[in-house]
């Protein structure tokens, strides 16, 4: 065999070489990129915690976009009020089932989204698209309660600190319209009860006491067991349930502006007569009672009164006093 046929020999050697080298590379890239991304378990970990264990790392992005995409809106604009991380699961970690996953991931993060908030005391309580919509929502929050006044005192104010600005909010706090964003502040309210204590007083019966807190006669039975509600002592201390008003989202408060003419009572002035015996008193004169024009504001917050205020306050007569003697003689 000359040298060029063992030359040509191993150059064909070699390239076959490197052919087999290059398919053991490609297989072994192959292996650590199936182990790395599809095949390795994945741990999604929220604040550092680990929540879940999952097959493999495309099921635990697949697991986090599902939940983004239930909450509704723009899967890039929604984000984790958490840090919510992916990394590769020990050995020894046991994959659970998509389901259970999906609970678990859904009970340790809250999704949020940037949106136009309202922000009463520094706490976002509805959110819109746009400021100008955030806007619109507060001029129909005081015009829902202000047209309930017959003559306003002044245009409606809120009660909290109110600002406009971009905030991440819950996804249940994005209203797409101001009408819609009105009724969640307003109309979704509702009332809950709170347990507490009554001390019994004279006359009290297990009926009267249960008519006052809107309970039934078993209702109260069954909040005081060991507790005999037919022979009650005064003093007695029994537990009831009473309804709570829900605290508003946003407080509209509005003074409706009205006058009264009231009485004033006459004062009156006693005298001490030495010529009638102690104990005695008798009416000199009966007086007369005077009159006053009152300017007044009711104030209601969301529709509820709360109080009244006086403005102004006019004499249009004044009272004659009342006048009573009074005996000082010792009796002898």
């Amino acid at each position: 065999m000359n040298d060029d046929a063992v030359v040509v020999k191993l150059r064909r050697q070699i390239l076959l070489y490197r052919v087999v080298l290059g398919c053991l590379s490609l297989i072994v890239a192959l292996w650590y990129i199936h182990v790395r991304i599809g095949g390795s378990k994945a741990l999604v970990l929220v604040n550092g915690k680990p929540v879940a264990c999952v097959a493999n790392e495309r099921e635990a992005h697949a697991l986090l976009r599902e939940l983004k995409a239930k909450a509704g809106g723009d899967l890039d604009e929604i984000q984790f009020r958490e840090d919510v991380v992916i990394a590769r699961a020990p050995r020894d970690a046991k994959p659970v089932s998509r389901h259970r996953a999906e609970n678990a991931i859904r009970s340790a993060i809250s999704l949020a989204l940037p949106r136009w908030a309202i922000i009463c005391d520094g706490k976002p309580v509805v959110a819109l698209p746009s400021r100008t919509a955030a806007g619109e929502t507060l001029e129909l929050a005081k015009a829902k309660f202000g047209r309930l006044a017959k003559n306003l005192c002044e245009e409606p104010q809120f009660k909290e600190k109110v600002t406009v600005d971009i905030a991440l909010v819950p996804p249940a706090m994005c209203k797409k319209t101001p009408e819609e964003a009105v009724r969640f502040l307003f109309d979704s309210e509702t009332t809950h009860r709170e347990e507490g204590f009554y001390t019994v007083k004279q006359g009290d019966t297990a009926s009267r006491i249960a008519k006052v807190f809107g309970l039934s006669v078993r209702d109260l039975w069954s909040l005081n067991p060991g507790v005999n509600l037919n022979r009650l002592q005064i003093g007695d201390k029994i537990k009831v349930q009473r309804t709570v008003p829900p605290k508003p989202k946003l407080t509209v408060v509005v003074r409706d502006q009205s006058e009264k003419l009231e009485k004033i009572p006459p004062p009156v002035h006693r005298v001490s007569s030495a010529r009638m015996y102690l104990g005695k008193s008798a009416e000199l004169s009966p007086g007369s009672p005077g009159l006053r024009r009152v300017k007044v504001a009711t104030v209601y917050e969301n529709g509820r009164q709360v109080g009244i205020e006086v403005l102004e306050e006019e004499i249009l007569k004044e009272p004659v006093p009342r006048r009573i003697v009074e005996g000082i003689k010792p009796r002898l």
